[in-house]
């Protein structure tokens, strides 16, 4: 599936779902939330290859990433995939996760490139 044709409603069902459960008493925050909540439709389970420009690279559900470029240096990042969107957080130094956000545009063709799944 080509990055730029990616479900564009995915993440707006999930903050209205989000917004009915903090309505009735749960308090954990979206980010955190988000992953328990967020499983891929069965022809993602085994990953996703996603096409951006000449360059295609594949994201699991679940799995940490390395990527590098000049410009960012050496990032890491997690990935889910809800449905058929992925999205990921990247990782600080100190390991504390950031938000969930789409890969629309994300990666530069240096980082897709340098891209390799982390070993658990």
């Amino acid at each position: 599936m080509d990055v730029d044709r990616l479900p564009k409603h995915g993440m707006a069902l999930r903050v209205d779902e989000w917004f009915s459960v903090v309505r009735n008493g749960n308090f954990l925050p979206f980010d955190d939330w988000l992953p328990i909540v967020a499983m891929p439709v069965q022809s993602a389970v085994a990953g996703m290859r996603l096409p951006q420009g000449n360059v295609a690279f594949e994201l699991r559900h679940g799995k940490q990433y390395a990527i590098e470029d000049s410009a960012h240096g050496a990032r890491t990042f997690q990935c889910i995939i809800d449905g058929r969107v992925p999205l990921v957080a990247f990782i600080d130094e100190p390991g504390y996760r950031g938000p969930w956000i789409t890969v629309r545009n994300l990666f530069t063709i240096e980082e897709m490139v340098s891209m390799r799944e982390l070993r658990e």
